[in-house]
Parts: C-alpha cells; structure tokens; sequence
C-alpha cells in the first residue's frame, strides 16, 4: 500500500521498524505501546500534524500466551492479552475516531481470528479478547452507520509469523493476509476471512461444536499448557 498512500507502521521494538523500513523505504514508523494512553494520543498527535489526518487504521497489535487459565504464570499472561489485543485497540480505535470522521472515505480494521468462533482450550483469554474484537466490529458498524467510516473485521487462519512459531502445524505466509486484505477492502467486504476460515464462519454459526473440533485440529491440540 505504500506506493501509492503515505503508510505509517508502529510497534514497540524499534528493531523490527528498522528491518521493515529497510525492506520498504516508503515506509514511515512510529514507536508506540498500545497500552500506554500518552503514546497513542501521541501517535494520533504525530499522524495529524505530520499527515494531516488518518484515512485507515489497522489494529493489529496482539500477543498470545498458550496456557490453561489455573497455571502460576496466567496472571500476568492473561493481563497482557487484554491489554494489548483488546484495550489497545478501543483505545487506538477511539482516539482516532475524530481524524476518521474528518477524512473523506475512512476505514477502520481489525485483525481478528478464527478462534474468535470458537472454543479453544488453553487460549480461552486470547480467543476471547478476539471475540471481543469480533463483537467491537460489529457494534461498531452499526454505530458509524450513518457516516464515512467502514469498519472491517479481517479473520485468518494459523499464520507465519512471531506470534504462533511455537505452533507446529501448517501455516499461510503473511502475504496471502495482505493480499486478502487488499482486495476485500477494495470490494468492501465488511468481514474478511482468509483461507480455510471462510468455511469455518457459517459452521462456527449452525454447528459450533464441530468448528470447535476444527480449529482444535488445526492448531495441534494442545490442551492448555504452555
């Protein structure tokens, strides 16, 4: 997207920002801890002084802990995840609400997943702060019904990345999530699943307990330690 747009990434490891902009020269970075409300007003500061508005966000920051709710260490695993995946991106959301509104066509985007359907033990925080996610959309989109803003919920599979190396199963390279992504907010396809997740959406719906099994599957089975 950064050949055609001013496109801005933001993370907390300044590493990562540097390897992404040598890969992507176009690119623009902004460090920034989504669970700190003096960075992020910050960040929207940043974007409205130096861009002069906002046109599309992307909640995409997220961790995961792969552990049963009753182990020593879920307490502080636990407290994470909500932080990260699901406060951060209302507080992300809300503050740049105001620089949507002002944009002549806006969008709004979660990265979601497909455990957001299901029930998947040992990530039963993780899964619900995604649900969470899952809910937020579409309450969202009914709340910016009558104006410019779009509010897309994108739902992957198991994906290559840092987040799940730990998972031994098979896995898609993050570019079929970009590209997913890219053309279902250039068809306007509020909701977009990738890969094998567009057969899990109607099943979570009408069979529950088979999607379940399903995902459970697919991410190896673990049973809740981790």
């Amino acid at each position: 997207m950064a050949d055609a747009n001013q496109v801005v990434i933001a993370g907390r490891d300044e590493a990562k920002l540097d390897r992404a902009r040598a890969q992507g020269p176009a690119l623009r970075s902004l460090r920034l801890d989504v669970t700190s409300e003096q960075q992020a007003r910050h960040a929207i500061d940043w974007l409205s002084s130096e861009l002069g508005g906002l046109d599309l966000l992307v909640n995409n920051a997220g961790v995961m802990h792969r552990q049963a709710l009753s182990t020593s260490g879920a307490a502080t695993g636990t407290a994470e995840e909500v932080d990260v995946n699901l406060a951060g991106a209302v507080r992300m959301t809300r503050l740049a609400l105001p620089l949507l509104r002002a944009a002549p066509q806006a969008g709004l985007l979660f990265m979601s997943s497909a455990v957001a359907l299901t029930a998947v033990p040992g990530l039963a925080v993780y899964a619900a702060t995604l649900a969470a996610l899952h809910s937020l959309a579409r309450s969202l989109r009914a709340e910016l019904a009558d104006t410019q803003i779009r509010v897309f919920e994108v739902l992957p599979p198991v994906v290559e990345n840092d987040l799940e190396q730990g998972l031994e199963v098979p896995k898609i390279p993050p570019s079929a999530i970009v590209d997913a992504i890219v053309a279902g907010v250039e068809r306007d396809r509020e909701e977009i699943p990738v890969g094998r997740v567009k057969q899990l959406v109607p099943l979570a719906r009408i069979w529950p307990r088979l999607a379940d099994r399903i995902v459970l599957r697919a991410l190896g089975g673990f049973g809740g330690a981790g």
